[in-house]
């Protein structure tokens, strides 16, 4: 059941609208029908890819060259 229906204007290439129409007459279905089966199936593929774990990059800073709770100290290393 359709609730509401909004009409949008997608920029596509003249090649991808013809190749959709076309399958979409194969089905003989028309092109709104086909779009409206495919973007949502396009939409959970990229869903799928978030329990994918993101891990940070790690990189060894070295030893410190000064101490930071020395305010003079480490305004004379900023002021280099």
């Amino acid at each position: 059941m359709l609730r509401r229906m909004k009409m949008k204007n997608s920029v596509l290439k003249e090649r991808r609208v013809e190749s959709s129409r076309s399958i979409a007459r194969k089905e003989k279905r028309n092109l709104s029908q086909k779009v409206d089966e495919v973007l949502p199936a396009g939409f959970q593929k990229k869903r799928g890819k978030k329990n994918e774990k993101f891990v940070l990059p790690v990189f060894s800073m070295g030893s410190l060259k000064v101490n930071l709770g020395d305010r003079n100290a480490l305004e004379a290393l900023m002021s280099l």
